[in-house]
């Protein structure tokens, strides 16, 4: 560890992700979306293997579940475009034929959270944005996050940055994160390298946090 200022500052990677101060976040793996990454097999596996070995050490495991807001209710006006976007749709009214299946925003059967593990709900694609994931990281002391889920360009990254700008450390699982779209994919891990955030693989954190158990 560096000090300076009376702070301690991570000196190396095995710093930054100690157990005692980590939490894992597996961002929005539920059937709706997770499902959809080109590369979904291998996150599968992965944040598996690593969110066992996360139970195993202390570390706090948490997932998010998007859950939308009511179309004439609620949205702003500028997340309906976007809905409209992404639905090819040339009128708002096309939206209100959506049916919602409530097995959509289940976690997937393979990532099951277990008892001790903590879901919440988001409206956004940033899991600070208008939820208590600030508040209750902060009361079980959790310094760092490291985050794998779908998609990549989207919530990850959305999430990633807001973390960090709220003082966090941050590690991306690069072989833990996906999307749908491979190029924006790959454009958001480079982004997110080159802007300083730490990147690392499931199969090194594991190996950091046994040997620190």
């Amino acid at each position: 560890m560096f000090e300076i200022g009376g702070k301690q500052i991570a000196a190396n990677l095995a710093e930054v992700v100690a157990p005692k101060h980590s939490a894992l976040l597996i961002w929005d793996m539920e059937y709706a979306i997770g499902p959809n990454a080109f590369n979904y097999k291998d996150i599968l596996a992965n944040l598996k293997s690593l969110s066992a070995v996360a139970r195993e050490v202390g570390v706090p495991v948490f997932y998010s579940v998007q859950t939308g807001f009511d179309l004439l209710k609620e949205e702003a006006p500028v997340w309906v475009r976007v809905r409209m976007k992404r639905a090819k749709a040339s009128d708002p009214s096309q939206l209100l034929k959506e049916k919602e299946n409530p097995h959509d925003r289940e976690i997937v059967e393979e990532l099951k959270p277990q008892p001790k593990d903590i879901v919440f709900q988001k409206r956004r694609p940033d899991g600070f944005v208008g939820t208590d994931l600030d508040l209750i990281l902060r009361s079980k002391g959790v310094r760092t996050i490291l985050i794998g889920g779908v998609a990549t360009e989207g919530g990850v990254e959305g999430t990633a940055r807001t973390a960090r700008n709220l003082g966090y450390d941050i590690v991306v699982l690069k072989d833990c994160v996906g999307s749908r779209n491979r190029e924006l994919h790959e454009l958001a891990l480079k982004l997110m390298e080159q802007t300083h955030f730490d990147i690392s693989t499931a199969g090194e954190i594991a190996e950091i946090w046994r040997r620190k158990s």
